[in-house]
């Protein structure tokens, strides 16, 4: 599902990323954690297709990043979804349409759509406002459509950079039920996370700790001094 072999990326001189390798499989869970400006949300863009790849290989759904056009973009993220720190979503459409909207553009006609909608929804605990604009919702309902429209298109592979950062403890236990439904019944998930109760959630996930751009694979859960940098 996911493979790279010797992937930097540069910013100017800074480098993000530094010969970073792994590869992940059909079905398999994936935390990505490191304190702020490790390279989670780097390596995340690289992944769908935001950044250009500027050194090593990767390949990701099928699609080989060095070979990558333009117009293979669309195509690509018909395969993996995202689930952005700050929710993407449209304030001046409701729930409903917020979700639907990502089913739409993949050409499914709304008699087919509407079923699969409500049902997110419904998961996700915002049947009852379905059908408020977006901009009238709370934060942490506002993260939780951005969640529903990213899986309603049954990806291949998702991408969560930081899905829980505005949910209460109740709240995040409930959604992290729902990424493991779905890693369960064979999609791939890759988290980024700076919290350690997340971590606890999928305890047979995999951790990929980034330090400076550099990524060492865990076999548990990270310390807090891992997870975090230098001693509490």
């Amino acid at each position: 599902m996911v493979e790279f072999k010797g992937v930097s990326q540069r910013f100017g001189q800074q480098w993000a990323l530094h010969d970073v390798s792994f590869a992940l499989n059909k079905g398999e869970f994936l935390f990505l954690t490191g304190h702020s400006g490790a390279g989670k949300t780097t390596l995340l863009r690289l992944l769908y297709g935001a950044l250009r790849l500027d050194l090593g290989r990767a390949t990701v759904a099928g699609f080989d990043l060095t070979k990558l056009k333009r117009s293979q973009i669309p195509e690509l993220r018909r395969r993996v979804s995202v689930v952005f720190q700050d929710f993407k979503i449209l304030p001046n459409l409701t729930a409903y349409d917020n979700v639907a909207l990502a089913l739409k553009v993949r050409g499914l006609p709304r008699s087919q759509s509407d079923r699969r909608v409500r049902g997110i929804l419904r998961a996700m605990g915002l049947e009852d406002r379905a059908y408020i604009k977006s901009e009238r919702l709370s934060g942490g309902e506002q993260q939780r459509v951005a969640i529903a429209r990213s899986m309603v298109v049954n990806p291949k592979l998702i991408l969560a950079d930081e899905p829980t950062g505005n949910l209460d403890a109740d709240l995040t236990d409930h959604l992290m039920d729902i990424f493991r439904q779905f890693y369960t019944y064979g999609t791939t998930v890759i988290m980024a996370t700076h919290s350690r109760e997340v971590l606890e959630r999928v305890p047979e996930a995999r951790i990929l700790h980034l330090e400076q751009g550099r990524i060492v694979d865990t076999a548990s859960p990270p310390t807090e001094i891992e997870l975090y940098g230098g001693l509490p």
